[in-house]
């Protein structure tokens, strides 16, 4: 502290200390907003020049002590060189400090503009107070050190707005590109968030095409997508095109430029599109058609789809467009694409439901208990391929002592078959009486299937009469599968065969001319099986059939267990046999047991 200060007044003191108190407050803020935008994009070197800046400019002005104090003349200089070799030191540091500007890059449109406003009117100003700073030098007397270091501090604020003021200038011209890079990202952004979230195809065609406008800065754009029925393009959505050109686009595969779009499967983009060959016919369709361009949506190998964005005058669009617009159709086709997936799996979901009521809608219609009939033991099972199936059987109590068994199979699977064996049931169920023997209860039901069933239905069927009191069993066969007998003294399976045409394929004369009706007498340990030929024609993983040979040697080795441990046994054996591969039919049998 020199005697120039010591001679000041007590006002002046306050002066110059608060002055030299918001100039270095002043600076102090000016340096970290500083070091923040320095900061902004940094390499690993940023740091490094930041901060040996900052030691320089401290080192720099603790050199202005020895230089300015009397008692050190002696080696005044030295201190003086050394004094300018850290000034240029630090003037390099300010220099490479002051290149870091690169946040400009990332200001929009308006921000620049504001910043360049800014800097037109405070620019001027820093200069000026940096200049007048060493004209009036107010600090100096109290403090030598500190009147340096706000000193440097100005100058390099001073430099580094003025680099950044002409950075500005250099981006203005192209700020608009900016914020069109902003526009796009955002699109994209918001396009990608759709792909997760939006699975509503409708809603998504609209966001695609109104997104597209915005990534392309467009005058139109318009969406043709592959029906899912015929396969043909077809526009499914637009943005500013009135309902005429929408109701008028024809769009198809010979169209020129979708076929040069699928056959190239790249961009097409032209900013004179009335004079190219391949878009110059839209022209008859949309009149102020200036440039356009236009991408596939692919998936795989398979174009689902095309996107196009178009321009009221020409030379509308840059090379980016194409490239940007490109992009955002891949991503537009992977939402399409997520969306028609969550809609065929909540169609599957439902469809499976349904099936899965109709199941046991189904499975309600068979029996749920064994009728029971005096010395006859009786059990049954139906296994359906899927969910639901067209095989059936049933019983009828026609007496005390007699039992009507019916097994059936309807031409046809799944839920159509379903249907007509729910019909089967209704109407066997109706005519079961005891006065009808199984001849005459076949004629009557196959004229009434045959009025009511289309052509390309029909039903085979094995009707029986179980009488207890006569021990008998009588039975027509209308194009089903044999009935396998086996007797308590034999060791062999027999086939009984009689003829019978298959229920519905003839109006009744035929039918009842070629059915003829068996009576089996029973005795104890006789059994029988009834089965359809989803039994016997289950297939392997080598393809090879159950067959009714191994379906017979399966009843001879268990014929003499109870009709319950057959029905096991047989069950066992054809899964045994399907070695874990799916049934393709339904598999039905009844196994009837004389037990006195």
């Amino acid at each position: 502290m020199d005697q120039d200060w010591l001679s000041l007044k007590m006002s002046d003191h306050i002066l110059v200390i608060s002055w030299a108190f918001f100039a270095t407050v002043f600076i102090l803020i000016a340096l970290g907003t500083l070091r923040n935008l320095i900061y902004i994009k940094r390499k690993q070197s940023t740091a490094r020049n930041f901060t040996w800046l900052m030691i320089m400019m401290v080192l720099y002005s603790v050199l202005a002590m020895p230089v300015a104090h009397e008692s050190v003349r002696f080696g005044s200089a030295f201190w003086k060189t050394a004094s300018l070799v850290i000034l240029f030191i630090v003037i390099n540091f300010i220099i490479i400090n002051a290149l870091r500007v690169a946040w400009v890059n990332y200001l929009n449109k308006k921000q620049k503009l504001g910043c360049f406003w800014g800097g037109f009117l405070l620019l001027p100003i820093q200069i000026y107070f940096t200049v007048r700073f060493q004209g009036v030098n107010p600090i100096y007397p109290f403090s030598p050190v500190l009147e340096r270091f706000i000193e440097i501090g100005n100058i390099f604020l001073s430099v580094y707005l003025v680099v950044a003021f002409l950075a500005l200038l250099a981006h203005l011209p192209t700020a608009k590109l900016f914020d069109r890079k902003l526009q796009q990202i955002s699109s994209l952004h918001f396009l990608s968030r759709a792909v997760s979230s939006e699975f509503d195809v409708d809603k998504l065609v609209r966001t695609i095409v109104q997104l597209t406008t915005k990534v392309t800065e467009a005058d139109f754009a318009w969406l043709e997508l592959q029906h899912e029925n015929d396969q043909q393009l077809r526009l499914v959505s637009s943005c500013r095109l009135d309902q005429t050109e929408r109701d008028n686009k024809d769009v198809c595969f010979s169209d020129p430029l979708v076929q040069k779009i699928i056959r190239d499967r790249s961009t097409f983009s032209s900013n004179q599109a009335v004079k190219n060959s391949h878009s110059s016919h839209l022209r008859n369709w949309k009149h102020d058609l200036g440039s356009l361009i236009a991408v596939p949506l692919a998936t795989g190998e398979r174009v689902v789809g095309i996107l196009y964005a178009g321009k009221t005058y020409e030379f509308g669009f840059e090379q980016e467009d194409g490239e940007m617009l490109r992009a955002f159709g891949d991503q537009a086709v992977i939402a399409l694409e997520n969306a028609r997936l969550v809609k065929e799996s909540l169609i599957k979901e439902r469809l499976e439901q349904e099936l899965k009521v109709a199941h046991d809608a189904q499975m309600k219609l068979l029996p749920i208990d064994m009728p029971t009939l005096p010395g006859i033991a009786i059990d049954a099972v139906c296994i359906t391929a899927n969910e639901v199936g067209g095989d059936y059987y049933d019983f009828f109590k026609l007496s005390p002592t007699k039992l009507g068994v019916i097994i059936g199979d309807v031409s046809g699977k799944g839920a159509s078959a379903a249907f007509y064996m729910a019909e089967v049931k209704g109407i066997m169920e109706s005519l079961a009486r005891p006065d009808l023997s199984p001849k005459d209860m076949m004629c009557a039901a196959n004229e009434t299937l045959y009025q009511n069933f289309s052509r390309n239905i029909f039903i085979s069927v094995v009707y029986a009469v179980l009488d207890s009191e006569a021990n008998t069993f009588t039975f027509c066969r209308a194009g089903h599968c044999p009935v396998l007998f086996m007797s308590s003294e034999d060791e062999f399976c027999k086939r009984f065969e009689p003829r019978g045409l298959g229920l519905g394929l003839d109006s009744g004369k035929i039918f009842k001319s070629v059915l003829d009706e068996v009576t089996i007498p029973l005795k104890k340990g006789h059994t029988m099986m009834l089965y359809t030929d989803g039994v016997t024609e289950s297939r392997n993983p080598d393809g090879e059939e159950f067959g009714e040979n191994r379906l017979s040697e399966i009843l001879q080795s268990v014929h003499r267990k109870s009709a319950l441990e057959i029905k096991k046994q047989v069950i066992h054996a054809v899964f045994t046999f399907l070695d874990g591969e799916r049934a393709y039919d339904d598999m039905t049998f009844v196994v009837i047991k004389d037990m006195e």
